[in-house]
């Protein structure tokens, strides 16, 4: 008897439409009413603002004082003619940037176009790594479905700060590496011992390109560049002692891989800097010493910066509390007692956007991370290392910083591996079932965690979308006291 899984993906063009439906969903949660808030929320008061004048003038520049009320309602050339000192490198802004291009400065919408819509392309991405990763395309339509209605992803994809965009050309590199892995081993099982293949690798290029694009965005995009070449790199030698090679081509293929992944990934963030190198009175450029010593000064100083960061903040969280979902940001609240056009319902209406991942996502995904590490070390299995290495390049570093001031969302960069360890371990558990005969009992159990995920989107859905809400339907919201 063929169970509900089996008939799915026999269908002809299973794939395509449930891709294509699955990312009009996502894109319907991350478009749907995006210009409201109507008001720069959290930290859009700075990428926004920054994201402008770094279009209008190649880079950042100061405003006067208290100028979000004027740029909200529309004077969004007020700014002075100063450069501005900023922390984050421009190609998350430039992005950004590329929204109030089209759309227009002048209003809400404009702001958040690109980063939904780099939101919405995320899903079928993460559907196109889970493919390779399992080979199953319900289970990789699945991944695509869990990441649409993952709350914290969701909210980062309506909210024009730079995380949701660093996730989104963290998983375009993701994607390259795996396949480069995957076409890799293939070449080098085609060939022979002493044979084996040595070169350049362009998917790792493709890597390396996306990479830069991420740590052009955020400075934490050079820990995926350092995972992600380890990774390659340990794995060279596990391939070629397995195929008969020897240690000496895995070191030599070594450099070859490094020349792939490194050189590409430095020149696409130094071009991120353009604006700053050809303009004359970006913040810190002095061109009677060219650009390059400058820019070096520029770097040691945010660098500077970001190490010296503790100052407290109500909303800091560590990042061993980001693993059980424990103090997200609150980015916008407001509570009306009688109704208002923003808010119509009658009495205690209020509207709210918490970064809070999906709880019971986040429950799934941080257990089955815990087992697909295990799964990597003890059974060697290469897939289970590549989500792994994924989910280790956004987490791990973090935990050596408890001092450093940080915040849940800075999590959402390792939300889509989360999602790939879960349906890794859902399929893996499929297989196992149809050597202990109860397949059927196995597919009920795994359908009933996915309903019981979309219901939970469901009840989370307003703080997540910004929806006005009575205030006791609010409260309930907060399971926990740290949520508030």
């Amino acid at each position: 008897m063929r169970t509900r899984i089996s008939r799915w993906s026999a269908s002809k063009n299973f794939y395509w439409v449930s891709t294509s439906l699955i990312t009009a969903l996502a894109g319907l949660i991350r478009f749907l009413d995006l210009g409201s808030p109507s008001v720069l929320i959290f930290d859009e008061t700075y990428y926004v603002k920054d994201a402008w004048t770094l279009g209008q003038n190649g880079s950042e520049r100061a405003w006067p004082e208290n100028p979000n009320p004027n740029f909200e309602n529309g004077d969004v050339n007020s700014y002075l003619d100063q450069a501005q000192y900023v922390v984050h490198p421009p190609i998350g802004k430039w992005v950004i940037y590329l929204g109030m291009m089209l759309f227009g400065a002048d209003n809400s919408f404009g702001w958040r176009f690109s980063v939904a819509l780099l939101g919405t392309l995320a899903i079928p991405l993460v559907i196109a790594c889970a493919r390779l990763l399992t080979g199953s395309q319900v289970y990789a339509v699945a991944a695509g479905l869990l990441l649409a209605i993952e709350g914290q992803s969701i909210v980062l994809s309506r909210t024009a700060i730079l995380d949701g965009i660093l996730a989104f050309f963290v998983l375009l590199g993701f994607w390259f590496l795996v396949l480069d892995q995957k076409s890799w081993l293939a070449k080098l099982r085609s060939a022979s011992g002493s044979a084996l293949p040595l070169g350049y690798r362009p998917y790792l290029f493709a890597s390396g390109v996306a990479l830069g694009l991420a740590t052009g965005t955020k400075w934490s995009g050079l820990y995926f560049i350092a995972f992600f070449g380890l990774f390659v790199a340990v794995s060279e030698f596990g391939f070629r002692k397995a195929l008969g090679g020897k240690p000496g081509g895995a070191i030599l293929q070594g450099v070859f891989s490094f020349l792939s992944l490194v050189p590409i990934a430095i020149a696409v963030y130094v071009i991120g800097w353009s604006g700053w190198i050809f303009g004359t009175n970006g913040w810190g450029r002095n061109p009677q010493q060219g650009w390059v010593k400058p820019l070096w000064e520029y770097h040691l100083n945010a660098l500077n910066f970001h190490t010296g960061l503790t100052s407290e903040h109500s909303y800091e969280a560590g990042a061993f509390s980001w693993l059980i979902n424990l103090r997200p940001t609150a980015f916008y609240f407001e509570r009306y007692e009688t109704a208002t056009a923003v808010c119509p319902l009658p009495q205690n209406c209020t509207i709210a956007v918490t970064e809070l991942a999906h709880p019971f996502i986040w429950l799934l995904g941080l257990i089955a991370t815990i087992s697909v590490i295990w799964i990597w070390i003890a059974k060697k299995n290469h897939y289970a290392g590549l989500i792994s290495i994924a989910f280790l390049a956004g987490w791990l570093p973090w935990a050596f910083f408890p001092e450093r001031t940080t915040f849940q969302f800075y999590s959402t960069v390792f939300a889509p591996y989360f999602v790939l360890a879960i349906v890794f371990l859902l399929h893996r558990a499929r297989r196992k079932s149809i050597r202990m005969n109860n397949l059927e009992q196995v597919e009920k159990f795994q359908l009933r965690l996915l309903a019981i995920a979309i219901v939970i989107f469901i009840f989370f859905a307003s703080l997540w979308l910004g929806i006005p809400t009575t205030d006791w339907y609010w409260q309930i919201q907060m399971w926990l006291p740290s949520w508030v």
